[in-house]
């Protein structure tokens, strides 16, 4: 048989004494346990350190990370005034765009209306504007063009040519084709001329002073062709569309 091995066991007492004359007491425990006590306070020191390290590496951490945000902080901040001063901006203009639209709407209302309550233009106001025949059995022989710079009027016996406008007889003659043609100065520089390619009679000497309506020939053969020139400064003008111009 193996000899059996005895467990040695270790005890640490403990004397407590009284000062006031109480009784004493003793304290008895295993040596492990005196070990753990007598090390709790240099673990609680320890452990009071460890945790105070870590606060304070929490601390500059927190601190370095402070100071890295700051300028992040101050670009917020200045992107934060530029998007304020944008916005001001944005709003002035928006303000200025609204103002420019009722402007112009209010312009070109003002336009239509003064295109309305205006008549339109007669670039002829000071062109003699009469029709040069009178009588009945008149009729339109052919328009003004390029090629014909007259307009054309079939005239009866019982008609007669008359003034387009208030003028001066500046001339009465003939050529080849025209027995007789009649010329009158009229304000602003505009000149008629009347030309029959038929005989016709005519009382009329230059500078005679006619009125708008005046009788300047009578016709005396029936069909007579007579062709109506108007001129302004040197150029032959349609004198339809002065007609017209004037209604």
């Amino acid at each position: 048989m193996k000899p059996q091995r005895h467990t040695r066991k270790e005890f640490i007492s403990i004397l407590i004494v009284s000062n006031t004359g109480g009784k004493n007491k003793e304290i008895q425990m295993s040596r492990l346990k005196f070990n753990v006590l007598r090390n709790v306070p240099f673990m609680f020191v320890v452990m009071v350190l460890l945790f105070g390290g870590v606060i304070f590496l929490g601390q500059r951490k927190m601190a370095s990370l402070r100071g890295e945000l700051e300028p992040y902080k101050q670009q917020i901040a200045q992107l934060e005034t530029k998007q304020e001063g944008l916005n001001a901006e944005n709003t002035r203009l928006a303000d200025e765009n609204a103002q420019l639209k009722q402007q112009m709407e209010a312009e070109t209302e003002t336009a239509d209306e003064t295109t309305q309550e205006q008549p339109e233009e007669n670039p002829y106001e000071d062109a003699p504007d009469g029709y040069p025949y009178t009588g009945a059995g008149g009729s339109f022989a052919s328009e003004y063009s390029e090629e014909q710079p007259y307009m054309s009027i079939y005239t009866h016996t019982d008609g007669e040519v008359i003034a387009a406008g208030d003028g001066t007889v500046i001339s009465v003659s003939s050529d080849d084709t025209y027995p007789l043609i009649v010329e009158i100065q009229h304000e602003n520089d505009y000149i008629t001329r009347y030309a029959s390619r038929e005989a016709a009679q005519t009382q009329l000497q230059e500078n005679t002073q006619v009125k708008k309506g005046d009788s300047l020939f009578a016709i005396t053969v029936d069909n007579t062709q007579f062709d109506y020139q108007i001129i302004f400064e040197d150029k032959l003008i349609d004198p339809l569309m002065v007609i017209e111009a004037k209604g």
